[in-house]
């Protein structure tokens, strides 16, 4: 099931209320309105770690605890390993006789050009874990 928003076909998995949702575009996992980090701008330098205390529609602590975002880093790593496995079988499919010194170079550069978004969905993915979504919590 599928609903039309903006003339773009979405699928319900990735409407405001799902879990997915928030992961993907790094919102408040409580509410879905607010943004989980204060510069939009995934490659600026500046305020590029930086995070509300809190969050400002419904008030949601994003620091649970003291280091909680070291848990992150696991996830981090997850999706490193996922990523340069979708760079290897990419190559395996549309450039059979690859080296092993090209997927090197393809999945490392591409990595770190990705790195800076896969810190912000690792940090997204690990409060997500531990906080539900509260779909009236605005009212």
């Amino acid at each position: 099931m599928c609903i039309t928003l903006e003339k773009k076909l979405i699928p319900d998995m990735f409407n405001k209320g799902s879990k997915l949702y928030s992961i993907l575009f790094l919102k408040c996992p409580k509410c879905h309105d607010s943004d989980l980090f204060i510069e939009k701008r995934i490659y600026k330098v500046a305020g590029y770690f930086d995070m509300p205390e809190s969050c400002p529609k419904c008030q949601q602590g994003l620091s649970l605890e003291p280091g909680f975002y070291y848990g992150a880093m696991y996830v981090s790593y997850a999706t490193s390993i996922a990523w340069l496995t979708v760079v290897y079988f990419s190559l395996v499919i549309f450039y059979p006789e690859f080296s092993l010194e090209f997927y090197l170079i393809t999945g490392l550069l591409s990595l770190i050009c990705l790195s800076p978004y896969l810190f912000r969905l690792s940090r997204s993915i690990w409060i997500n874990l531990f906080i539900q979504y509260e779909e009236n919590i605005n009212d």
